[in-house]
């Protein structure tokens, strides 16, 4: 049959698919590990690396994942993972036992268990409201690959067969030094009849525990010369079935994680009450978000409590570029990444940490982010900077979203303001979109297509930092008071501490 997949409109090139570069400048490392941990029985990280998407694979996705959010379809997905989970652990049962009977045994069952996964998810969707193209067309192709006669031959047979396995049951007596084997049943699991661990509910010995016993093997290798009828139809459907399976199935048990998997996720932080919302479809330069927030900061705080505070933020009328300025630990580079996630998530067809939200379409998401100075590089921290830089200059991505923080943070402050400036003129000239966090006051002064925004402080004398980012732009006076307090460098604390310092010297 034909590629179909819940994610992809048309079958995409995976083959380099690592990932992106800006995953940790943004933290998202943090939140795809948090969602990774609702579902660890796939690898569902894999599936957020593939970044960017077309536009209309990102509304294909956005589409699907809506439908996702109803209850019954999404519980109705889960039926179908748990049950395909259950065909792969029969199948790793079949493949490390060593008896040819109980090997084949396992293989009915999970042709079995197979087979009712598939069909359980053709009925549930047949009959659902799903609205998106990937979920209609998904309930076409089951419809067709359930209605074929090999898969209904197979069902049907492995169905009769593991029934009949189920009912199968033999009653060991010994009289006068002798094993008298007949067909019948007593009461109780033959697990428990065995002594085996309690929970079993196989009333089979081919298939409540894997491994059979040499005695079980006597047994019923006894048993089959008399009565072979059962053994020849388990051995008849292992020959003629192999295997059933599809790939377009089995591909879809691992993306329809993607979706499973995010909304387990954003349920949880709608518990801890953080907002979520479908971003409306907005054209380039136009876009804002009204409540948005740094979900990897919500993901570490919300199991301590702790408030996450939440920025607006609206391109008006030929903006491309925010320079956000400020004091030191003012929110800044937390809004330019809350900025960066908003993008990756809107893009990726999925749901964004906002109250509300307008998002267009970008094909590339490039970041550069302060490091330390590598002293192994033999490079000044400046010319590291460039060098890191150089390959996002040179992106033909001309519809990209740029987010540079702290850049130039070594330079003069001259040096600093004209370099920064030519790098703000090169993307807006290059038709790109973006945040550049910045410690230079005058960085965007008198560019065409600049806003600048402000990470602000209250009333007081200690200008504390409210990490609210607004339309204002930056003093030209110090924040450091409150910081210096915070680690003892007053010119008090300094003075008094040197003083005790002298004295402790003199009486040595």
């Amino acid at each position: 049959m034909a590629y179909f997949s819940v994610l992809d409109t048309e079958q995409p090139d995976t083959t380099d698919i690592s990932r992106p570069g800006f995953f940790w400048d943004l933290n998202l490392n943090q939140i795809i590990d948090a969602v990774q941990q609702q579902s660890p029985q796939y690898d569902v990280l894999k599936l957020f690396y593939r970044y960017p998407i077309t536009e209309a694979c990102a509304e294909y996705r956005r589409a699907v994942y809506q439908d996702i959010k109803q209850p019954e379809i999404y519980d109705c997905f889960k039926t179908f993972s748990q049950d395909m989970r259950g065909a792969a652990a029969a199948a790793d049962c079949r493949d490390a036992v060593k008896t040819n009977l109980q090997k084949k045994a396992w293989h009915v069952s999970a042709v079995h268990r197979y087979c009712t996964a598939v069909s359980g998810l053709q009925a549930a969707l047949s009959g659902s409201s799903c609205k998106s193209e990937g979920l209609r067309k998904l309930s076409e192709y089951l419809d067709h690959y359930t209605s074929q006669k090999d898969f209904q031959k197979c069902r049907e047979d492995a169905g009769a067969i593991r029934q009949a396995l189920a009912d199968f049951h033999v009653i060991l007596e010994i009289e006068d030094n002798r094993i008298v084997i007949t067909q019948g049943r007593r009461s109780g699991a033959y697990a428990g009849l065995l002594g085996y661990s309690e929970g079993a509910d196989e009333l089979t010995p081919f298939l409540g525990v894997p491994g059979m016993s040499p005695l079980e093997e006597a047994i019923f290798e006894a048993f089959r010369k008399k009565n072979p009828e059962i053994f020849d139809r388990v051995e008849d459907f292992a020959e003629r079935c192999p295997s059933c399976t599809d790939d377009n199935v089995l591909r879809l048990e691992q993306e329809i994680q993607y979706y499973l998997a995010f909304y387990c996720f954003e349920q949880k932080m709608k518990e801890q009450r953080f907002l979520f919302c479908t971003p409306d479809k907005a054209s380039n330069p136009d876009m804002e978000a009204q409540g948005l927030y740094d979900l990897a900061l919500a993901c570490a705080n919300c199991t301590r409590g702790n408030p996450v505070v939440t920025n607006d933020f609206d391109y008006r009328q030929g903006e491309r570029f925010f320079v956000v300025g400020g004091p030191n630990q003012g929110g800044k580079t937390t809004f330019a990444r809350s900025m960066g996630q908003l993008i990756y998530f809107a893009g990726m067809g999925l749901d964004v940490p906002a109250e509300r939200a307008r998002v267009p379409h970008f094909t590339a998401l490039l970041t550069h982010f302060s490091a330390e100075e590598s002293l192994g590089s033999g490079k000044g921290k400046l010319k590291e900077e460039l060098t890191r830089l150089a390959p996002m200059m040179k992106e033909e991505a001309g519809n990209a979203f740029v987010i540079i923080n702290e850049l130039f943070t070594t330079a003069a402050h001259y040096d600093g303001c004209i370099m920064g400036k030519r790098v703000l003129e090169h993307f807006i000239e290059k038709g790109c979109m973006g945040v550049y966090v910045t410690h230079l006051r005058e960085l965007g002064e008198g560019i065409e297509g600049v806003a600048a925004l402000t990470a602000m402080v209250d009333g007081s004398r200690e200008r504390k930092r409210t990490y609210k980012i607004s339309r204002e732009h930056m003093e030209g006076v110090g924040y450091a008071e409150d910081i210096v307090k915070k680690y003892g460098l007053t010119y008090q604390e300094l003075h008094r501490r040197l003083t005790e310092d002298r004295e402790g010297w003199q009486c040595r």
